[in-house]
């Protein structure tokens, strides 16, 4: 099957070579299409939304998605608004418009396959859990990687004192160490491709809220799911696995601990397993 007419120009349609090993940070943070194999038809009109996480790029996921399209499926990974571009312009976006982005790629997809799975990254989790809970009855199953229910205790005790103030400081705060990944190749790769945008505070703010939101409407999701999560994450406490699977209203799930890797699961040490257990889930529910 071919690629639909109404994708942006910017979208990647061809995979990465070696992992993105000599691309450069415009090739890494692009959205990408990649239709399913030639010649497997019955994969092919089977579509994975993949979605990465805040302040991040396509590129957290392209390893996973490149598996699963290898695996035959056609793959989406839009860019969430506001994302791969400037500080300026993510602080200029709240999770409404991260939420656009994927009901919008999500009908996109929807018209091109018979059937839709969601996966999702981190802030991409919580947006799989949100949508659905809103078009569960359209969505296969979901794959739910490291969505933070809370952050560390160091961010909520900083966003609680931010709410106190009377105006959200138009302020950026940098990643001085880094992107939150335990290999070190992939690391230098994912942080070329995030760039200098860093956390734009009231782009943080608007994070929280939304994780406030999800989290307050675990109930009403039904669909399916795939929950992975890593005991050594610094961003998202492993510990919000286990409130994830006893609030989560689906009564078909699964978990997945990992021992190595740290947040962004699709590029770090156990890349492999995760893609593993995606295309796993999504064979049985085929």
């Amino acid at each position: 099957m071919g690629t639909p007419t109404s994708l942006g120009a910017d979208v990647d349609r061809a995979p990465l070579t070696d992992e993105g090993r000599d691309a450069s940070a415009h090739a890494l943070r692009r959205p990408f299409w990649l239709s399913g194999v030639p010649g497997d038809g019955a994969r092919a009109r089977i579509g994975v939304l993949v979605v990465h996480g805040f302040s991040g790029t396509p590129f957290e996921v392209r390893p996973l998605g490149e598996a699963i399209w290898r695996a035959g499926y056609t793959v989406y990974a839009p860019r969430l608004a506001g994302h791969g571009e400037t500080a300026a312009a993510l602080a200029a976006t709240t999770y409404v418009d991260w939420r656009r982005t994927v009901h919008d790629a999500f009908e996109l997809l929807s018209t091109e396959v018979d059937c839709v799975f969601v996966c999702g990254l981190s802030l991409g989790g919580l947006l799989t859990l949100d949508l659905a809970r809103t078009r569960g009855a359209e969505i296969r199953a979901i794959q739910v990687l490291a969505a933070p229910l809370w952050l560390t205790a160091t961010a909520e005790v900083a966003i609680s004192i931010t709410r106190r103030l009377t105006r959200t400081p138009r302020l950026t705060i940098p990643k001085i160490s880094g992107s939150d990944v335990a290999d070190p190749i992939m690391r230098k790769r994912n942080n070329l491709a995030q760039g200098t945008i860093g956390l734009p505070i009231p782009a943080v703010m608007s994070l929280r809220d939304f994780i406030d939101e999800v989290r307050g409407k675990l109930g009403d999701v039904k669909t399916p799911a795939l929950l992975v999560h890593a005991k050594l994450d610094h961003t998202a406490p492993y510990a919000c696995l286990t409130t994830l699977d006893a609030e989560l209203g689906s009564t078909d799930k699964e978990l997945l601990t990992l021992e190595r890797s740290y947040h962004v699961l699709p590029i770090d040490l156990e890349r492999a397993q995760v893609a593993d257990a995606v295309l796993a889930h999504i064979a049985r529910h085929t």
